[in-house]
């Protein structure tokens, strides 16, 4: 069964994302069974945001919650950590939501919802080949 969180998060992923400059990914953690189920791995921080990033050369954590949702004690922990580093830390809802809330943290006049997220222009190839820079 999927999380409810889920479709909100990937809305707010594309979001965030098609802000010029930005760099925004899946964060993952918790506790998981290997596929042979005789292993377990954990991975991440405990609370550790949903989404991590960057975007005007700010570190940026986004925890994604439904509107009835409310953040952990681990999640409350991790928060504060980002904070005291200097990074911006949002709990948000939508992507209306993460974009106004990250406009405000930044002082920025506008920060709207993409009309068209990700979409390449037509006839435009991408630059490289998917491979890392070096």
């Amino acid at each position: 069964m999927a999380n409810a969180e889920t479709p909100i998060m990937q809305d707010i992923l594309i979001a965030v994302s098609a802000l010029p400059g930005a760099l925004f990914w899946r964060q993952q953690a918790g506790v998981f069974q290997t596929l042979n189920r005789r292993e377990v791995v954990r991975v991440g921080i405990p609370g550790m945001a949903d989404l991590g990033g960057m975007w005007r050369g700010r570190s940026v954590q986004i925890e994604v919650k439904t509107e009835a949702g409310r953040l952990s004690k681990d999640q409350r922990r991790w928060q504060a950590a980002v904070e005291r580093a200097g990074g911006i830390f949002l709990c948000a809802r939508s992507p209306t939501d993460a974009l106004s809330l990250l406009a405000a943290r930044l002082d920025a006049t506008s920060v709207e919802l993409p009309t068209q997220p990700n979409k390449q222009p037509t006839g435009e190839k991408p630059d490289g080949n998917g491979e890392a820079l070096s």
